[in-house]
């Protein structure tokens, strides 16, 4: 094995003996640094999660990067990844752990211009550690995440855009953030506010700056609890989120949007009931509003909804709340239900 371009062009790399680790072959480690410098991604710093001996995070170095962190979990390979950087004399920090625990370790501290992922094809994690990346807001501005994976392997990678080259068995997706639109508006009569409605915020976080959660005041239906009391309640349920607010509103929710200079709000989906329901709601809103956005999540939990909770608390069936409702919300709730 050895290193394609660079500084340390030809260079030999160790590998280990036997099947314990499978590195990267040449064409592709090739074939995805060329990607790289298609894309303008030169340079910087690197995150080599799942190193192996190191030959995609040392390949980096050899083209320009500024700086990168290994992580490996296999004894083995990890002392093989030091010996190539000593013998390259390269001064990098080589992590023996688990990539749960380096990600905790480096989260909110440092942040990466390009992640190499390579983990184990079978395991299908992909999905967890994208996540946990983003969470862990590991990812620099600009950056990417490189996925190599098995071709017949798709994983969830909400909030970012992909774009997959295949290989035969082996594929490598390169991930970039979606850029985010500054604020929409979640309206609704939230009576009560629900895990659902919980659900759909997170959503909307992974797509937009802010979030406003927008409570009707509803004069027209019968037996709806106090804008106040609902307010509250929508409070207790996001209060450990950032980016989310919630206010109130009266009138037209078009004219609610206006004032706040906003086009788009979103909907919770929990079934093709609701999106019917959904579809003639928007016709309304489009001829008072011809620019509206409408974006549409999918519930998670289908059987979560006010309704649902309302009558379950009206039969005195509060052992079940914990499924329903946010535990902060969930004591004032009981007293006003």
């Amino acid at each position: 094995m050895r290193i394609i371009s660079g500084k340390y062009r030809g260079k030999r790399l160790l590998a280990p003996e036997g099947r314990g680790t499978r590195p990267t072959s040449e064409k592709v480690r090739e074939s995805i640094f060329n990607i790289l410098a298609s894309l303008g991604h030169v340079g910087g710093r690197v995150l080599d999660l799942f190193a192996g001996t190191g030959a995609l995070g040392i390949e980096a170095i050899s083209r320009g990067a500024e700086d990168a962190v290994f992580v490996e979990k296999n004894p083995e390979a990890a002392s093989i990844a030091r010996k190539n950087l000593a013998s390259l004399g390269i001064n990098c920090r080589v992590y023996n752990t688990d990539w749960k625990v380096a990600v905790r370790k480096l989260s909110n501290n440092k942040q990466f211009d390009i992640i190499f992922l390579d983990p184990p094809y079978a395991k299908h994690e992909e999905s967890n550690i994208i996540k946990a990346i983003s969470n862990g807001n590991l990812l620099a501005n600009n950056g990417c995440i490189v996925v190599e994976h098995a071709s017949d392997n798709t994983f969830n990678h909400n909030g970012y855009t992909a774009h997959t080259h295949k290989y035969s068995d082996t594929s490598v997706t390169v991930l970039h953030k979606k850029a985010k639109s500054p604020l929409c508006v979640f309206p609704g009569t939230f009576d009560p506010f629900t895990l659902g409605h919980r659900d759909v915020v997170l959503k909307a976080l992974e797509d937009y700056d802010k979030v406003i959660v927008a409570v009707a005041d509803i004069t027209y239906r019968e037996n709806v609890k106090d804008l106040r009391l609902r307010s509250q309640i929508a409070e207790l349920s996001v209060k450990d989120l950032t980016n989310v607010s919630i206010e109130t509103f009266k009138g037209m929710l078009t004219d609610y949007l206006k004032e706040n200079g906003c086009n788009i709000i979103v909907r919770g989906l929990r079934n093709e009931e609701d999106k019917i329901y959904e579809d003639k709601i928007a016709d309304v809103y489009k001829k008072a509003m011809p620019d509206i956005k409408i974006v549409y999540y999918t519930a998670e939990h289908p059987m979560i909804s006010s309704h649902a909770v309302r009558n379950m608390l009206s039969d005195g069936h509060t052992d079940r709340l914990d499924d329903f409702i946010f535990p902060e919300a969930q004591s004032i709730i009981k007293q006003n239900y």
